[in-house]
Order: C-alpha cells, then sequence, then structure tokens
C-alpha cells in the first residue's frame, strides 16, 4: 500500500509541475498563489532542473555478464523468476541459459520492474547462480537497490536481497 501512496504522490506532483508550467507561460507570475508562492517556484525549478538533467543522465541497463565463455552456437533458453511481487510493481529477473550437453549454463541476468513504477528506480547490482541439469533445480542470490525518488531526487535508497530457485524443466 505504501508503494501506492507514494506513486500517487509523484503524480501529484509532476501533474503540478504542469499546471505551473502551463500556467505561468498564460499567466506569468500571476499562477503564484501568495501563500504557496516558496513551494511553487520550488517546484518549477526542481521541475525545469530534472527535465534538463534527464536528457544528459546515463541510463543503467541492469544487465549481468554472468560467463563470457560460451559457445553462441548452442541453444540458449530464458528462464523468468518474480523477486517480488507488491501491489502495485513486480521486480522480475530474466536468467539466459546457454545449453551445452544437458547443462545449464548462466550466461548473462536482466532485471526490471513492471506495473505502475512512477517514483522507483531499481538498480540490479549483482547475481550469484550456478549451472544445472534439466529437470533439476537452480539456486540464486541476487541483489539490488530499489530507490525511492521524489520528483526525480532519490530520498531513499533500499538494499534488496533475493534467494530462490530457478526450476529446471523443459518447455
Amino acid at each position: 500500500m505504501i508503494h501506492l501512496i507514494w506513486s500517487i504522490i509523484n503524480g501529484m506532483i509532476v501533474i503540478y509541475f504542469m499546471y505551473l508550467i502551463v500556467g505561468f507561460i498564460s499567466k506569468g507570475k500571476r499562477i503564484f498563489k501568495p501563500q504557496f508562492k516558496v513551494v511553487s517556484i520550488l517546484i518549477m525549478l526542481i521541475g525545469i532542473v530534472q527535465v534538463i538533467s534527464a536528457s544528459n543522465s546515463e541510463k543503467n541497463s541492469n544487465r549481468i555478464t554472468i560467463n563470457e565463455a560460451f559457445n553462441k552456437k548452442d541453444n540458449s533458453e530464458i528462464k523468468q523468476v518474480v523477486l517480488e511481487d507488491n501491489l502495485t510493481f513486480d521486480i522480475n529477473m530474466l536468467v539466459k541459459y546457454s545449453i551445452d550437453q544437458n547443462e545449464y549454463i548462466p550466461i548473462e541476468s536482466h532485471s526490471f520492474l513492471t506495473g505502475l513504477v512512477s517514483g522507483y528506480v531499481w538498480e540490479f547490482n549483482s547475481i550469484d547462480t550456478n549451472s544445472f541439469e534439466p529437470n533439476k533445480k537452480s539456486e540464486f542470490i541476487a541483489n539490488g537497490i530499489l530507490k525511492w525518488n521524489l520528483f526525480g531526487i532519490t530520498v531513499f535508497s533500499e538494499s534488496k536481497t533475493f534467494n530462490g530457485t530457478i526450476n529446471g524443466t523443459i518447455e
């Protein structure tokens, strides 16, 4: 529930920012009400700085290479795991395996958020998993940081560690 409230707060701030920009263009300084003048100007300035800096920022791909030495001619298979299931969003992880003589060898992993992710950034840091044979399971440990952003500024960083198993059934 807290995730939903955080997303709603972020949405309201973005809508208020858009209202201020459109109002400033059409009405000028009169858009700023005296009792909220300082807060309104602060939100407008932070919003403008965030829009300008967003174009210059580098995006984290959340892709981790586990094993670079693999035969690209081998078949490969991708397994998906839901790391965390919240009311508003999920944290997902994909692990790509190279299939070499009935052994699944992990090649790379990718993690991402799905759902209503307003105000959140997921930074996938590491994964530890091993090879396994068909119809068996492989254990994994994945680490990352869930950043709680308010109007693009990180307010809180939550370190997350997930343990689980990846099912090796042949599909």
